[in-house]
């Protein structure tokens, strides 16, 4: 019988991938900057530099830490905040503009997939 393949055994290959460690320190960061500036335009690169790691790395690390995509957490703190505009009493409209939705619809559509309720039923509650 002929044998195929190599014909040594494999040396061992260090990975070059953060540790574990390093690895949540890049998604808390990103989620430090995602909480102080949710309602600014945040680009993969911005968040990417400030972790120090790569993009694709960075949706990594931050999917396994907490269990969502950088930008879905973004999208609730926004929402968080236009609950509490909407209970001070702000018109959806307003609320949407002032939390970065593109406009009322948009606005309305993930709020009521993320409540159950639409931005002015709430309001009215």
């Amino acid at each position: 019988m002929a044998r195929r393949g190599a014909s040594r055994t494999a040396s061992p290959v260090r990975a070059r991938t953060p540790t574990d460690r390093a690895r949540r320190q890049a998604a808390h960061r990103a989620r430090d900057l995602l909480d102080e500036t949710f309602l600014e335009p945040m680009t993969a690169e911005r968040l990417a530099a400030t972790a120090g790691c790569s993009r694709f790395a960075l949706y990594r690390a931050f999917c396994a830490e907490f269990g969502l995509a950088p930008s879905d957490y973004q999208r609730q703190l926004r929402l968080r905040h236009a609950r509490t505009l909407l209970r001070s009493g702000a018109a959806p409209a307003d609320a949407a503009t002032a939390t970065g939705f593109a406009d009322q619809a948009h606005f309305s559509r993930w709020f009521q997939r993320v409540y159950g309720i639409t931005p002015g039923t709430f309001r009215r509650a």
